[in-house]
């Protein structure tokens, strides 16, 4: 068998994983002529067909299957071990991938992206700030930012925030008009903005009564999939919102807005940070937890 180049492995990979040339030569940053290429080269030099190709769409055969299960967790490794030792002489350099919910954005990551740049100037961090749940072996991430109830399931995890409660407020306006509500189940008879996850489902607000958890789906004037959207909301009087209470404690000790139900709030979650397991993490992504932990106040893993 001839030698197999392993961009040809690469290249066959992401043609794969993307199901189109267009979108694995913008991940590889090269051309889809070269990509068909080296995946012509490649089937060659196995004698076998890895991929279907029509006009409409891309998918990999019986064979090309196969291989692809048992090809990338080989080259995750070669890639974690090149990347190991490119940096254990110097700083974490290279792309370091995240996604994330828009609370840890907001709250974790906008204020220290000044300071974790001067840190590592090798780095070059990319955010995906999405509140939906993310294959991050999938989708290419090397993590990813959750709350506890929302990790994706085998990952190592670790907490990089203090606990974090949820409240319900509005302006002093609305509850002036409208009166603040006593109980949860008072909602039903109020304007609450509403939060709709990326998949299409919206959000039901979480509380906790005599002990036990509570769902509550509300209703209202406008709904989003961006809280700043819904504190922007709240704070000209519009209606009820369901935040992070650090989000929204300067507008509180401002007087803009007003807590209500404090009492029927669930308990407070921390954020997690969760990666794929690995007998040894890259330096990139050990800067990582190491950063947020240190500025969460938490003993270093």
């Amino acid at each position: 068998m001839s030698r197999i180049p392993h961009d040809a492995l690469q290249a066959f990979r992401a043609i794969a994983r993307h199901r189109s040339f267009t979108r694995a030569g913008a991940e590889l940053g090269v051309s889809a002529s070269a990509l068909s290429q080296s995946l012509r080269q490649l089937e060659e030099a196995l004698g076998v067909p890895l991929l279907t190709r029509t006009t409409r769409q891309v998918a990999p055969t019986e064979a090309g299957e196969a291989l692809l299960a048992r090809l990338s967790p080989a080259l995750d490794e070669i890639a974690a071990v090149l990347e190991e030792t490119r940096q254990s002489r110097g700083q974490p350099a290279g792309q370091l991938r995240v996604t994330l919910p828009h609370t840890a954005a907001q709250l974790l990551f906008y204020p220290a992206l000044a300071d974790f740049a001067a840190r590592h100037p090798k780095l070059r961090l990319e955010l995906d700030v999405n509140n939906g749940l993310v294959d991050i072996v999938a989708q290419r991430f090397d993590a990813g930012v959750r709350f506890g109830e929302a990790l994706q399931a085998g990952m190592q995890a670790l907490p990089v925030s203090r606990p974090l409660r949820f409240v319900v407020a509005a302006s002093p306006d609305y509850l002036r008009r409208r009166g603040a509500p006593k109980t949860p189940q008072d909602l039903l008879g109020h304007d609450c903005l509403g939060y709709r996850f990326g998949g299409g489902g919206q959000y039901r607000w979480q509380f906790a009564a005599a002990g036990q958890a509570l769902q509550l789906a509300v209703d209202g004037p406008l709904i989003a999939n961006d809280n700043m959207a819904l504190l922007h909301a709240a704070l000209e009087g519009a209606g009820l919102a369901y935040l992070a209470e650090p989000l929204i404690a300067p507008w509180v000790a401002e007087g803009r807005l007003a807590v209500v139900l404090d009492r029927h709030m669930p308990p407070a979650e921390a954020l997690y940070l969760y990666y794929p397991h690995r007998p040894r993490q890259p330096a990139k992504l050990r800067a990582l937890i190491a950063f947020l932990r240190e500025r969460a106040g938490l003993p270093q893993a």
